[in-house]
């Protein structure tokens, strides 16, 4: 069934049921080689399909059922057969075919898939597993060809994988392969069940050649195909061989002449017309546009060729609406039902039987409904936003009227708010006493209400003087009607409104201070917010001072400020920078006022002026808020312990020892740094350091 001569002349025969043959044509006598059962080193069987030669070590010989190999210094046969219980040994059933690819590696085509032998373990790796794989070929470049019932397969390097290769001009394949084999021109010539195939791999064109050319079996032997040394090639058949001389075939490179011929929509042929979808004659019209009740259409094309005798196949495909090409051979319309709306190109082959294609699309449009068009969408749009606006209007004239209505009570009870406002604040007081953490917001209780006391004495004396005008307006409003009468009426309105926005302005004032003392007292959220740093420093700079002041009439400071106006807000946590800012300010004027001992100016001692200085500075990523005092300074003995916590220079019962330790890690927690630069007797300032973002 196969004969292959090896390097030295001599013919390696494999037969159908005797075995191997070794023949030498000089002294023109045979070697047989046969199964013998009680010799493991000989042939594994002697229904044989093929031999191949692997190189001067070993020779292959597929059969019926399993593989043998040869080593042919030693004469002894290595048998492979399938075993149901190791995965790793050859598939079962036939072996056809036998090659090696350009790293040296044995491939062998079976009726149950492809196998690659691993040389190193003598194992076999399994591919296209379930296909009837009858043929395996290397190209002269180097690729890996397979060629099964199922199609033609392509080695994949890259994924280690067989990829289906169709030709541009059979998209669906070639299919029932017996043989490849390649010629000298790089053409890959594909025997199927019914014809012999050339297939160029450089433009991916394959032309057939079956009984139109005078192919006339359609039962080959596909293990006898062969190609001579002069580039001639032997396909075996039943009947005998057909030679071909691949350098003498000359293929017409002239492309048939393709034109669309008509048109059909639901069934009924549509003809030029002016005002029509058709305004010229289809075989000139690059684009048809249609509505979407017109998404049922059938177009018919043609092809004339004059120079190829063979028939013309047709093939097409609607882009943007299917992936594959449609394969109908001789028929020439292509039909399409339900197509939605959107903008596709038909595009059509015609190749000839010389295997020359040409291509000619046309534009196919199809609309959308009224209902989806981009105006109606964009009216879509319009009708929402006016619904929103509506829904927005209708909320906003509710909601005002609602407050138009409590409005008069709010401005009533403002009074009784800030009266409420100012328990709360005595409250806020006692919960900052028992706070130990906070204990030094207790400073500055009496700073605050002398600063709420003001708000609420301006409340008070608005609302009485308000009571006065609404008295006497409603003493105008019985007099007899008259210009002069309405202009007092408008002047009295006019003062209760003004006496209305101060006592709101200063209710709000009041109110704020409250807060203010509400969020000192309770744990912080940890949410950061933008904060003006320098009006925050600035506050807490007089809040302190008041509330020595309130405490100790006698202690007066100079207080200087150097506010960076570039700052603008940053993102902290506002109620802990304003504690540390608080306790750093607090000790500051707790120094300066150890500089300053009772009557010691009546002695003529000179005491400096006692001072303390904020300053904030913005670098590139940081700000800074340094607080100064020219108090007597930190002993550097206790320079390290000064932020651990309970750790306290102020006498028994004044100082809590906690708030530098909790001023360091709020700091520390906004990522930031706190620092302390000291001279003793001189000063010492402390400097907060925070990043921007």
């Amino acid at each position: 069934m196969d004969i292959v001569p090896d390097e030295k002349g001599k013919l390696w025969i494999a037969t159908h049921h005797g075995g191997l043959d070794y023949f030498d044509p000089v002294t023109e006598k045979f070697q047989h080689y046969k199964h013998d059962s009680s010799n493991p080193g000989s042939i594994g069987m002697d229904s044989l399909h093929t031999v191949f030669i692997e190189n001067d070590k070993y020779l292959w010989v597929g059969a019926e059922v399993g593989l043998t190999r040869l080593d042919r210094n030693t004469g002894k046969f290595t048998t492979y057969r399938h075993k149901q219980d190791d995965s790793s040994s050859i598939s079962s059933g036939s072996v056809f075919k036998l090659t090696t690819d350009k790293n040296g590696a044995v491939w062998i085509a079976t009726i149950s898939g492809l196998e690659k032998f691993d040389a190193k373990t003598g194992k076999f790796i399994h591919y296209l597993p379930g296909y009837s794989v009858k043929a395996i070929f290397k190209s002269a470049n180097g690729d890996l060809w397979a060629g099964a019932t199922q199609g033609l397969f392509l080695y994949d390097e890259t994924t280690g994988q067989f990829k289906s290769y169709k030709p541009d001009n059979l998209p669906s394949g070639i299919e029932e392969i017996l043989s490849v084999i390649g010629d000298k021109e790089n053409n890959i010539w594909i025997t199927t069940s019914n014809a012999v195939i050339r297939l160029n791999t450089e433009t991916k064109i394959a032309k057939v050649y079956s009984a139109e050319y005078g192919i006339l079996s359609s039962s080959w032997n596909w293990l006898n195909n062969y190609l001579s040394s002069d580039g001639r090639i032997f396909i075996g058949g039943t009947k005998g061989y057909y030679m071909i001389n691949p350098s003498e075939m000359i293929d017409n490179t002239t492309p048939p002449i393709l034109n669309f011929s008509k048109i059909k929509i639901s069934n009924k042929e549509i003809f030029p017309d002016e005002n029509g979808i058709l305004t010229q004659p289809i075989w000139d019209t690059k684009q048809i546009i249609l509505s979407h009740e017109q998404n049922a259409f059938t177009i018919d094309f043609n092809a004339i060729d004059f120079n190829s005798n063979g028939p013309i196949k047709y093939l097409y495909q609607l882009a943007d609406f299917e992936k594959d090409w449609h394969d109908i051979s001789a028929e020439h319309s292509a039909s399409y039902y339900g197509v939605p709306p959107g903008k596709y190109t038909l595009n059509v082959k015609a190749i000839n039987g010389e295997g020359s294609m040409v291509q000619k699309s046309m534009e196919i449009i199809i609309t959308p409904p009224w209902w989806q068009t981009w105006w109606a969408y964009t009216v879509y749009a319009i009708l929402f936003i006016l619904l929103g606006w509506g829904i927005y209007k209708y909320q906003k004239n509710y909601i005002l009227s609602r407050e138009r209505k409590r409005s008069q009570e709010r401005e009533l009870a403002q009074a009784k708010e800030i009266e409420k406002a100012y328990t709360e604040l005595k409250a806020t007081q006692a919960q900052l006493i028992q706070s130990e953490k906070m204990a030094s917001l207790g400073e500055l209780t009496a700073g605050i209400a002398h600063e709420i006391q003001n708000p609420l004495n301006f409340v008070n004396n608005f609302s009485e003087v308000n009571l006065e005008l609404i008295e006497e307006l409603k003493s105008q409003k019985s007099k007899v009607k008259s210009e002069e009468n309405d202009a007092i009426e408008k002047e009295l309105l006019d003062d209760i409104a003004q006496n209305l926005e101060k006592i709101n302005h200063h209710g709000k004032r009041a109110d704020a201070i409250v807060k203010g003392m509400l969020l000192h007292s309770r744990s912080s959220t940890g949410q950061k917010e933008p904060t003006d740093i320098n009006s925050l420093s600035d506050e807490y700079l007089r809040l302190a001072y008041h509330g020595l002041r309130a405490k100790d009439k006698s202690f007066n400071a100079t207080m200087k400020t150097d506010y960076d106006t570039s700052i603008g807000k940053i993102q902290v946590v506002s109620q802990d920078i304003g504690r540390v800012i608080l306790n750093l300010i607090t000790n500051a004027f707790y120094a300066i006022n150890l500089q300053q001992p009772k009557g010691a100016v009546a002695r003529g001692v000179v005491i400096k002026e006692p001072t303390v200085w904020i300053t904030t500075k913005k670098s590139e990523n940081n700000i800074q808020i340094i607080v100064k005092d020219n108090g007597p300074g930190i002993p550097k003995h206790v320079l390290d312990k000064i932020f651990q916590p309970f750790f306290t220079t102020k006498p028994a019962g004044q100082g809590t020892g906690l708030g530098l330790s909790l001023s360091y890690d709020i700091i520390k927690a906004h990522g930031g740094q706190l620092d302390v630069e000291t001279q003793e007797g001189e000063m010492t300032q402390f400097i907060i350091t925070l990043p921007i973002k």
